[in-house]
């Protein structure tokens, strides 16, 4: 069973909140967020092609997702009756934008 979250992605998002400037710019959050630019992909996809631990992916997802720089797009129900979340960025390219002072 699926359950679907249609949201569009963009080709481009200019961010200027300093905020989510400093989530971009950590380094483990944007081995992520490339990884989920072109593919839709679970926290056991990515931890198989980034070697990374299930529970820092989790981590880094859920503040991707709280400064909107990645959407989950759709559940999907395997036949265990577990909820397999799939992820993706929010566009394919993200151009930083910041005035000072």
């Amino acid at each position: 069973m699926q359950i679907d979250f249609k949201k569009e992605i963009l080709l481009e998002k200019k961010i200027s909140d300093p905020d989510v400037v400093s989530v971009l710019f950590h380094e483990k959050k944007q081995v992520i967020l490339r990884a989920l630019m072109y593919e839709e992909k679970n926290i056991m996809d990515l931890r198989r092609e980034l070697k990374m631990n299930p529970g820092t992916i989790k981590r880094h997802l859920d503040d991707l997702r709280a400064k909107k720089l990645v959407t989950e797009p759709h559940v999907v129900i395997n036949k265990y009756g577990i909820k397999e979340k799939y992820y993706r960025a929010m566009a394919r390219r993200f151009i930083v934008h910041l005035e000072w002072p």
